[in-house]
């Protein structure tokens, strides 16, 4: 098994829609969890999240800034290798409902990327070099 030095913990509204974007929509496999599960954990590639709802899982006044923030935007943007960069693009730009933020482009940096929202709001950029 591999070991994650960081693991994102994405917060949204409702388990089922999410996983059908994130294993559709963008084809993580689900490692644990499902759509009943108040915590799922995904792989794309090298790249590991979870995503949870807004269970009681903390305490009292940690789940209530945790629902507070639910919807809200946020600075930050998930960036995640894509071995098979244009490939996704493609199939992203071609699936309905698909929010991309920055379209697929070469940085400055010297690399390919491109921006795509979630459902709650995360930012999720694809990168290869």
């Amino acid at each position: 098994m591999a070991q994650w030095g960081v693991i994102p913990s994405i917060r949204v509204r409702d388990m089922a829609q999410a996983l059908a974007f994130y294993r559709g929509t963008l084809g993580f496999t689900l490692d644990s969890g499902g759509d009943e599960a108040t915590n799922s954990s995904l792989t794309r590639e090298h790249a590991h999240v979870m995503i949870e709802t807004a269970a009681d899982h903390y305490g009292d006044e940690y789940n209530a800034a945790i629902k507070a923030r639910l919807g809200t935007p946020s600075s930050i943007a998930l960036y995640m290798e894509a071995l098979d960069l244009a490939a996704l693009y493609a199939r992203l730009e071609a699936a309905a409902g698909v929010r991309i933020v920055d379209p697929l482009a070469r940085r400055p940096w010297g690399q390919d990327e491109f921006t795509v929202e979630d459902l709650d709001g995360t930012w999720l950029t694809f990168w290869k070099k």
